[in-house]
């Protein structure tokens, strides 16, 4: 079996993931976009636009020739309700040419699943809201774009993994299997259940439930599990579902830019870490 999810997979993770996904060319310039990238980044998103400079990241040449991946870089979005995030940034090649494959994600003032009704509406419910909405006002990328999508998954400095029905993990990228201490024996990992990589087994609980549910897991602090020991990530996961059905999962784990936050919680949970 392929180490890549499916055609089908990726393009469904692409088109429909909660953080914006951009490639770039050598220039800096678009080439692909996701929904939620022209939600964040709007005519920055347009294909041919060199967006680096408008993200706030000047130095993408320099990046480039260093091909040194980039976290948590602090970046600018053109959205007003959005305008302030995190880039992630890698480099590689498809057909012989080296794209930057970004992961963007915003800043929201609490997530979604909260605990407290009181904090009023989420804001991030707010973000995967626009996600979602006026989806024929975005042409999805279609099989041509494979070859991009597949370099993306291999190159881009964020964790990506796919769960099934039943909670197995099916797929998971580099950076994935790296941030969980499975390196050196990814089958440890993949193909087992994604309760054991969680420090906290109530909030993979309420996640088991929310993914079947199809709703969203947004902006949320958790603990993975590196050798024992905790590792501060932020979560950004929606699901698709087809006739009540989970087919998998689009979880996007991001290094936490602020690691010594407090985690967050689940309603069922009631633990100060």
């Amino acid at each position: 079996m392929s180490h890549h999810p499916a055609s089908e997979q990726l393009l469904d993770l692409f088109n429909w993931a909660s953080p914006g996904m951009l490639v770039t060319d050598a220039n800096g310039a678009v080439v692909l976009a996701n929904k939620a990238a022209t939600e964040l980044l709007r005519n920055d998103a347009a294909a041919g636009t060199v967006v680096a400079t408008a993200l706030g990241v000047p130095d993408y040449a320099a990046l480039l020739a260093a091909g040194t991946p980039v976290e948590n870089r602090e970046a600018t979005f053109a959205n007003p309700d959005f305008a302030s995030g995190y880039a992630n940034l890698g480099f590689g090649q498809v057909d012989g040419r080296t794209y930057g494959f970004w992961a963007l994600r915003p800043v929201t003032t609490h997530p979604t699943p909260s605990p407290a009704p009181a904090e009023g509406s989420s804001t991030a419910q707010a973000w995967i809201d626009q996600v979602n909405r006026s989806r024929e006002s975005y042409v999805p990328v279609d099989a041509e774009a494979v070859p991009f999508l597949q370099a993306y998954y291999d190159n881009c400095p964020v964790a990506i993994h796919l769960i099934e029905e039943d909670g197995t993990v099916a797929y998971a990228n580099w950076k994935d299997i790296a941030i969980v201490g499975a390196s050196a024996q990814p089958d440890a990992y993949v193909g087992h259940h994604i309760r054991r990589i969680y420090a906290d087994q109530d909030v993979v609980d309420d996640f088991l439930g929310r993914w079947g549910e199809d709703a969203p897991i947004i902006d949320f602090r958790a603990d993975f599990l590196n050798g024992g020991k905790r590792v501060p990530v932020v979560i950004f996961s929606t699901a698709k579902v087809e006739d009540d059905k989970l087919k998998n999962t689009r979880c996007f784990v991001f290094p936490d830019s602020h690691p010594h936050l407090k985690r967050d919680r689940v309603t069922v949970l009631d633990l100060d870490f």
